[in-house]
């Protein structure tokens, strides 16, 4: 090349950057000439990218500011001001109805259960716990006799009850105890949470202190040890600080954990009890706030155990964002037109709706740039460029602010960092189904409820045909980003063919560490 050439080259490049930066190139820099056809692919694209990315920027945003809350209380865990359950003075203690709903659980989580509840530094006397059931009459009949020698050496009141009509999911297993139950305080646990002692006394104190139900940050805990259970624990270990903590203490919307729920029964019976539906906890969530009850967030950390194969982990995240949309269709607009919640609330309802949903972004980011190099776009345009660089800059405090917290939580710098990119790149993975979950929860309310036992006694080898079938999005993903990164290579499109295979590489580290590996 000569020095004229060169020179050439060079200002062409600084005239194509100076059209750029000026948005001169609405389509961006294309490498072919543009068909209808194409223009129009490109710009309902450009519209659903500039969505996503505006709503991706709000949601950092958003947990850049509870993360930074979060760590701060980790920090320096006697700044309380905002959390409840401290002592608001000794009254007559109520009647606590406890409801745990079972399915498929074995005797001996019932067990683990039930000791856990005897070890709450509440009146025993004061206290009946109720176990609904959906499974056979057999099963439920097994679960009495082996539960009665333990109950009378605990000097419990404890029931299970069968249901016989099984349907309206686990908000339905809930009204049917709640017709059992003659507390005028109700308390809803799921079988593996685990309580500290003071836990019940705080959440009835809190009560008597004006809140009308109350709730407590969660964390992980696992009886099976691998790859997933650890990563798991890991994730609600830290992550829960930013998402339940930072939330509560920075006065956004307050969601409701279900598998930890202290609420007057009175409370409960004003707003209908629970929904017939899968997304009771937020349901009720909603439901509380519009009509202006108080939700608090008890000084307590309660712990439940975490998924510890990945096809159970696929199914709770599933059930989640199925949660999150079907409330969005049928109490977006309770939320938004309540007077009971502020401005705020609202939006911060909204994103707690969507961040499910949003794990989606991945899959669909990267089938967008298949689509743009496809029709031959080199560069977005400069506003779509722009709200990526944006995005990436603002997750660095997030990232920061996470591996400050797991380092307060009692990870050391190595775990947090392996942790945090391993959680990272299961998303990555577990985007693709969750594109095709977003897409169904859209157009259907029906829902396949899995529920996913707790337990050692649970553990199974996980047959290939079985784990072939619970992959079955993943592997087809997986297949087709191959067969395009083919075509990218003969069509000699080197760039998005490194992307491409970035990505790729990044799904089959996955599929290593979805295999549980006991160690």
């Amino acid at each position: 090349m000569s020095a004229s050439e060169y020179l050439e080259i060079k200002e062409l490049v600084r005239q194509v950057i100076q059209q750029y930066v000026m948005n001169q190139y609405p389509w961006g820099v294309i490498t072919r000439p543009l068909t209808p056809v194409s223009m129009s692919i490109l710009f309902v694209t450009y519209i659903m990218t500039i969505a996503m990315l505006a709503l991706s920027l709000i949601q950092i945003a958003v947990l850049v500011r509870y993360s930074m809350i979060g760590l701060r209380y980790t920090k320096n865990p006697r700044r309380r001001s905002n959390t409840v359950g401290n002592g608001a003075g000794f009254r007559k203690l109520p009647l606590v109805s406890i409801l745990i709903p079972i399915k498929n659980e074995d005797a001996v989580t019932i067990k683990r259960s039930l000791q856990n509840i005897a070890g709450l530094n509440y009146p025993r006397n004061l206290i009946e716990v109720i176990y609904i059931s959906d499974d056979p009459e057999h099963y439920v009949n097994s679960l009495i006799e082996y539960v009665e020698p333990m109950v009378r050496r605990l000097g419990l009141n404890v029931r299970i009850l069968r249901r016989e009509d099984n349907t309206g999911y686990k908000g339905g297993a809930l009204n049917f105890g709640l017709e059992y139950a003659v507390g005028d305080v109700i308390a809803v646990f799921d079988v593996d949470t685990i309580l500290p002692s003071d836990y019940l006394m705080k959440a009835v104190e809190a009560l008597f202190g004006g809140y009308d139900a109350v709730t407590a940050v969660w964390k992980g805990y696992y009886t099976v040890s691998n790859s997933i259970a650890r990563l798991m624990k890991f994730m609600y270990d830290v992550y829960n600080e930013t998402f339940i903590r930072g939330r509560f203490l920075g006065g956004g919307f307050p969601a409701i954990s279900s598998n930890n729920l202290v609420i007057w029964r009175r409370v409960l019976s004003s707003v209908n009890g629970f929904c017939r539906c899968t997304g009771e906890d937020l349901d009720l969530s909603i439901k509380l706030r519009a009509m202006g009850y108080r939700v608090g967030l008890l000084d307590s950390v309660v712990y439940c155990e975490v998924p510890y194969t990945y096809p159970s982990l696929k199914r709770q995240f599933s059930r989640w964002l199925f949660n999150g949309i079907w409330n969005m269709k049928h109490n977006l607009r309770l939320l938004l037109s309540s007077k009971g919640t502020t401005v705020w609330e609202k939006v911060d309802g909204l994103l707690w709706m969507l961040q499910f949903p949003s794990i989606s972004f991945a899959a669909l980011s990267i089938l967008i740039t298949v689509v743009l190099s496809i029709i031959g776009v080199l560069i977005p345009p400069m506003p779509i460029l722009f709200l990526e660089i944006t995005n990436i800059l603002i997750a660095f405090p997030l990232i920061i602010a996470l591996l400050s917290i797991s380092k307060y939580v009692g990870y050391n710098a190595w775990d947090s960092i392996s942790n945090a990119v391993k959680s990272a790149l299961i998303m990555v993975f577990l985007s693709f189904p969750m594109l095709i979950y977003s897409v169904e929860s859209l157009l259907t309310d029906d829902w396949e409820w899995v529920p996913t036992p707790k337990g050692t006694s649970f553990q199974h080898a996980i047959h290939r045909n079985a784990l072939l079938q619970d992959l079955i999005h993943e592997i087809l993903a997986i297949s087709i980003l191959v067969m395009v990164m083919i075509v990218l290579v003969i069509n000699k499109q080197l760039l998005t063919t490194i992307y491409i295979a970035s990505i790729v590489a990044i799904m089959m580290y996955g599929l290593r560490l979805i295999v549980p590996q006991n160690h």
